[in-house]
């Protein structure tokens, strides 16, 4: 969501190719590897980069978009990349996978076993990969995964991961604008994301002691681009289980 919103809110033209990771796992598909080792998404490619990594993208489209954005102010670019490096340092998904498994049996259920697929997948065609390295990675991943949606008290997880979130909502900048002004900027769009995230995962309620950062949401969600970006407000499972 955060390379969609990133690439729309830019001058960048590009394709859209949905990806099924959860059923058909294109992430592990031959062709797939061939673009990102890691077998991961997002990736964008084009006739001179290969990216496949979120944060990459989000840079590319900050220099293409240049004083479109607050990013090309060297002023604010340092308070910009501090909000956004913050962003990164939370695990969105321990706190997306930990809030729904939490309350809803069949992801509790379903999801440690796609988990355990994956793994055995790999493991059965590590010998045969283009990049057995890079397999290896990906098993440990999924394992560190697996162990910790599986081991030990998840409601304290889910807690440590809350207490994470409402730190870096009292960080962002109080505004009657956009986070830095009146054009986007990076930390608005890893920002709308993670606000998007709290509303589809019933977390919303974490921005109850920071009322501006509800205003400004309001404020991101009336951009076109918002739309257009597909940032879920609402838990979709039929987006997972359906390929579309």
């Amino acid at each position: 969501m955060i390379a969609r919103l990133a690439l729309d809110e830019s001058p960048i033209q590009f394709d859209t190719r949905y990806m099924d990771i959860h059923i058909a796992k294109d992430q592990l598909s031959p062709w797939y590897i061939a673009i990102n080792p890691h077998m991961t998404v997002p990736s964008l490619t084009d006739d001179d980069h290969i990216l496949t990594d979120s944060r990459d993208i989000l840079h590319l489209a900050a220099n293409r978009a240049a004083d479109e954005w607050c990013d090309y102010d060297p002023n604010l670019l340092p308070a910009i990349q501090k909000i956004v490096d913050a962003h990164y340092a939370i695990s969105i998904e321990e706190l997306t996978f930990g809030k729904i498994m939490l309350e809803h049996y069949l992801p509790r259920k379903l999801f440690p076993r796609m988990l355990a697929r994956i793994i055995y997948q790999l493991e059965t065609e590590v010998q045969t990969s283009a990049d057995p390295t890079a397999a290896k990675n990906k098993i440990k991943v999924n394992q560190t995964r697996l162990a910790y949606f599986t081991e030990g008290d998840q409601l304290k997880k889910l807690n440590e991961r809350r207490a994470e979130v409402r730190t870096f909502l009292n960080q962002l900048p109080k505004t009657d604008s956009l986070l830095f002004g009146e054009k986007p900027s990076s930390a608005d769009i890893v920002s709308s994301v993670l606000v998007g995230r709290l509303n589809m995962i019933g977390e919303d309620d974490l921005m109850k002691s920071t009322p501006s950062v509800a205003s400004w949401f309001q404020r991101m969600q009336a951009r076109p681009t918002f739309v257009k970006s597909d940032i879920w407000l609402k838990f979709k499972p039929w987006r997972i289980l359906l390929k579309y």
